[in-house]
């Protein structure tokens, strides 16, 4: 009898292992693809294709593969939650990724990379005090002090033009998109609402939001584009970060936990920076690098159990 209990003890054990091992795996991808985002969008969105064409790309595709389990699910979902949806679509859809790469027309990769997840939480504890109530501990405050400098320290260097002409247009898109995803985020925590049902129906709402305004008033350069730009950026922006992305974090969180996931979300400013340099040799300032550090600490510490 012994000997089952302790074979079933051992089974469970392993299950959890693998599963930790997974989730650390899905959240080390997702940060690698969200920190490399920035600067293989850069690279196109100032060489080859239009912001519009990226935008469309990025929820399109993803409004496409989404729909179908939004149909499945759809007797399932009340019909507040159908009316809520186009408000989150632009909090995490269009509103949100529109920002992101409209911004990187101005601004360098790194910077959205430092502004947007980077800033999040911070954002995220500003909404928590202000619409509900919630407070956080002195260690916590010490943390997003952190950010907040480092934040500080980034715009005082576009105000100045140190990077590039109008980096200080990207900046401010690049905080409007992580406040942006803090209300999301925020609502998602207070309500309860499914993160897989959530981020279909954002991307299926973005999408028929888009599409008309793309058919109708976006400049396109898919004709001048050629098919292998194209299909990497269908696989890059409308796969791995419209659905792949979402999925993994969801996934990592479960399995590992919120705390684990926002730990290792520090690495994105910092990764971000080094994609800059790689892929699109944007200038980074020693100033830059110190505001980068900042943050990420700031993102570390804050994410951080409580001892």
């Amino acid at each position: 009898m012994s000997i089952g209990i302790d074979r079933a003890a051992s089974a469970q054990a392993t299950r959890v292992q693998h599963s930790t091992a997974l989730g650390l795996l899905a959240a080390c991808a997702a940060v690698t693809f969200m920190a490399t985002y920035p600067a293989v969008t850069r690279l196109s969105v100032t060489a080859t294709l239009t912001s519009a064409d990226l935008l469309i790309l990025r929820l399109g595709i993803s409004g496409l593969v989404f729909a179908p389990y939004l149909i499945w699910k759809a007797k399932d979902v009340p019909r507040s939650t159908w009316y809520v949806g186009i408000k989150l679509s632009f909090f995490h859809g269009w509103g949100m990724a529109g920002c992101v790469i409209f911004g990187l027309q101005f601004a360098p990769a790194s910077h959205s990379a430092a502004l947007g997840p980077g800033a999040i939480s911070a954002w995220i504890a500003a909404m928590n005090f202000l619409l509900y109530g919630v407070t956080i501990g002195r260690e916590k405050t010490w943390a997003i002090s952190g950010i907040v400098f480092g934040v500080g320290l980034m715009l005082t260097g576009s105000f100045g033009g140190l990077s590039t002409a109008n980096a200080v247009t990207g900046d401010v898109l690049f905080l409007a998109a992580s406040a942006l995803g803090a209300i999301y985020l925020t609502y998602m925590q207070h309500h309860k609402l499914d993160p897989v049902l959530g981020a279909a129906l954002v991307s299926t709402y973005s999408a028929i939001i888009l599409l008309p305004w793309y058919l109708l008033l976006a400049h396109s350069a898919f004709a001048a584009a050629s098919i292998a730009e194209i299909a990497w950026q269908i696989v890059f922006q409308g796969l791995l970060m419209g659905c792949v992305v979402s999925l993994a974090i969801n996934y990592a969180v479960l399995a590992v936990g919120s705390q684990t996931v926002g730990m290792l979300c520090a690495l994105v400013p910092v990764l971000g920076m080094l994609s800059s340099i790689a892929i699109t040799s944007d200038p980074v300032l020693p100033r830059e690098w110190a505001a980068t550090a900042a943050i990420s600490l700031g993102v570390f510490f804050g994410a951080r159990p409580k001892r």
